[in-house]
């Protein structure tokens, strides 16, 4: 969390704005709610939503300030970041040669640009993540 980070726990579902809940509750049906945090950092509002389906913990993460899905480790929202992504963004995290297990876009801290954060899973059990400029380019070490 950075200096300028604000973080708090959501207490309900309920208790989110009505645009967050109108688009995340495609993706929560049949699941079970864990802790739900919003941060605010960047001029954006994050929520980013844990919960439980078929014994497994996942958590997506909505951009509640520009309306559109920043990350998650569930199938589905990993989807829905990827249809977001300039080609080239998408092109290099589906080219990272094993199972995406985590994706989120993210701010810089120094010059607040959008980069993506991608988590791949190879059959090893081995992690292993990247980060990426938004045109798919690796992300220079800073």
């Amino acid at each position: 969390m950075t200096a300028s980070e604000r973080k708090r726990l959501i207490g309900s579902y309920w208790d989110l704005p009505v645009e967050v809940q109108q688009a995340t509750a495609r993706f929560l049906v049949g699941s079970k709610l864990s802790d739900i945090i919003e941060s605010a950092a960047h001029q954006v509002v994050e929520y980013d939503i844990g919960y439980h389906r078929n014994g497994k913990f996942y958590n997506l993460v909505f951009d509640g300030t520009n309306g559109k899905m920043l990350g998650g480790n569930e199938h589905v929202v990993i989807q829905e970041v990827l249809k977001a992504l300039p080609a080239g963004g998408r092109d290099a995290v589906n080219k990272g040669g094993a199972s995406i297990r985590k994706l989120k876009i993210k701010h810089d801290d120094q010059d607040d640009r959008e980069y993506i954060h991608v988590e791949y899973l190879d059959k090893t059990g081995l992690i292993t993540n990247y980060k990426l400029e938004m045109d798919g380019r690796v992300r220079a070490r800073r």
